[in-house]
């Protein structure tokens, strides 16, 4: 007897009135391993940002940054006009909740209209793929692929970054920000040290503008990479050149000097580790530690060779002060103001649009009465947004979406576990970030979304392609 059919939950456009009785058989499966529009908005995420490498890019600046959101906003158009969006991810539903509210929020007596119709659209657009790339059809084999283009991007962006440091006049941008620099003239010259042989650097950008943008994608490499390494059967060969990578990731976080990265970094390798000591595998779970250990610890002494005592002294002061200390000189403050004060400030938010990018993009000169506010971590922007409601809306589509994908990773047998459990450190690399700056007003925010979806989406294939496989022997009976 087969189980129910495991058909997606979905927003159909536009809604059948009358319902269809009809016998359910076989459904099509087409496309699951082949190339397709998900594998190309990957690469769009990251490899967007050679655009800004173009002589007189930063004129179209705007268009060129707003580039990977408009390409996740059109794939939730097409998904929706063909096939219907998907509800059934874990999470979809409280995103849902949370861009209702927001859509509420521009009733807001303190709402910038303009830019709070933009912020509206940019959280959409953020949180799309949770909707769209869930309904595409997802092999194991195009799981990997995708999950590989994640880590082959970033890596790539990780190793210009390395490059931006030992040939500066070669691979820097040929302009940085020029937003940045009319809010701040001395904006390039903040983010620059003196390295070791008087070497003068500049953060690496990696593949964008802005000084240590290539921190998060050294950050991305570098647990990728390694998850990649710690799989079971992996090939040495390929083991030692994920490691290769994760070191070169590393690095590349040294250098540019964010220790909130290098603390996510070492903090999703151990979990890896205790991951596979929850799967059962408690010898593997000791040696992920000490490989984890000792990627740190040599990408610390190649950081030190070229960044010098800078290098040594920023990061020997987490060891020094100690983590929390070290987190409360440079960003507790911002929470405990946001726990304790603002929350009686803007019990239901301060109005949309006046924090973040959009408020930029789309000022409000007559709003001298509401003026615009600053959000230096996510929780900050999320009360901004929809006050109180909004901590409870979208930090729970976080725990939720990650609760799924710790209970497939922790599975024993099965051929998901692996995957899931990149899926997880990464999810987590991101929800930990929340604390350090307002990442889901960013890309990092479409990634969880984007990986998040993709895992679900394998698991969905899995059971429709074991749905068709007990149809076709119940036909051969």
């Amino acid at each position: 007897m087969r189980s129910e059919s495991p058909q997606p939950s979905q927003i159909i456009f536009p809604v059948a009135l009358q319902p269809v009785e009809e016998e359910v058989g076989a459904i099509a499966v087409t496309g699951s391993e082949s190339w397709g529009w998900i594998e190309i908005f990957v690469l769009c995420q990251v490899f967007w940002g050679v655009l800004l490498f173009l002589p007189g890019s930063q004129a179209y600046r705007m268009y060129i940054r707003a580039f990977p959101y408009v390409t996740s906003i059109v794939a939730l158009l097409a998904c929706a006009r063909s096939r219907g969006a998907e509800l059934a991810v874990p999470g979809a539903r409280w995103i849902v909740a949370a861009l209702l509210l927001l859509v509420c929020s521009l009733t807001h007596p303190d709402t910038w209209l303009q830019a709070g119709a933009a912020q509206v659209v940019f959280q959409l657009a953020i949180a799309a793929p949770v909707f769209w790339a869930a309904r595409v059809w997802i092999s194991e084999k195009r799981l990997e692929r995708l999950l590989w283009l994640v880590f082959g991007a970033h890596f790539v962006s990780a190793a210009v970054g390395l490059l931006q440091v030992y040939y500066p006049e070669r691979f820097l941008p040929g302009q940085f920000s020029t937003l940045a620099l009319q809010m701040n003239p001395e904006f390039i010259h903040s983010l620059t040290y003196t390295g070791a042989g008087d070497r003068q650097i500049v953060r690496p950008p990696g593949l964008s503008d802005l000084p240590g943008g290539a921190a998060i994608s050294g950050t991305i490499a570098a647990l990728l990479g390694f998850a990649f390494a710690m799989r079971a059967g992996e090939k040495q060969v390929n083991r030692l050149l994920y490691m290769a990578v994760s070191i070169v990731g590393i690095t590349v976080v040294y250098l540019t000097m964010v220790r909130s990265m290098l603390l996510m970094v070492v903090g999703s390798m151990f979990v890896l580790a205790l991951i596979r000591a929850r799967q059962g595998r408690v010898v593997q779970s000791g040696w992920v530690a000490a490989c984890a250990g000792g990627l740190v610890f040599g990408s610390f002494i190649w950081a030190v060779t070229v960044g010098g005592d800078v290098i040594q002294d920023r990061f020997a002061s987490i060891v020094d002060s100690g983590v929390y200390e070290t987190y409360q000189d440079n960003r507790g403050f911002f929470l405990d103001y946001t726990i304790t004060e603002l929350p009686f400030q803007y019990p239901f938010g301060a109005g949309v649009g006046r924090w973040g990018m959009m408020s930029v993009y789309f000022h409000d000169p007559q709003a001298w009465q509401r003026p615009r506010l600053h959000a230096e971590i996510q929780p900050t922007g999320w009360l901004f947004d929809g006050g109180l409601p909004m901590w409870i809306f979208y930090p729970v589509a976080l725990l939720v979406a990650m609760r799924y994908t710790y209970r497939i990773a922790i599975q024993r047998s099965g051929t998901l576990n692996d995957f899931a459990t990149m899926v997880f450190i990464v999810q987590l690399l991101i929800i930990g970030l929340c604390l350090t700056g307002p990442v889901f007003n960013t890309q990092i925010g479409v990634l969880f979304w984007l990986v998040t979806a993709i895992l679900f989406g394998r698991e969905r294939t899995a059971a429709v392609e074991e749905w068709n496989a007990q149809i076709e022997a119940e036909e051969a009976e």
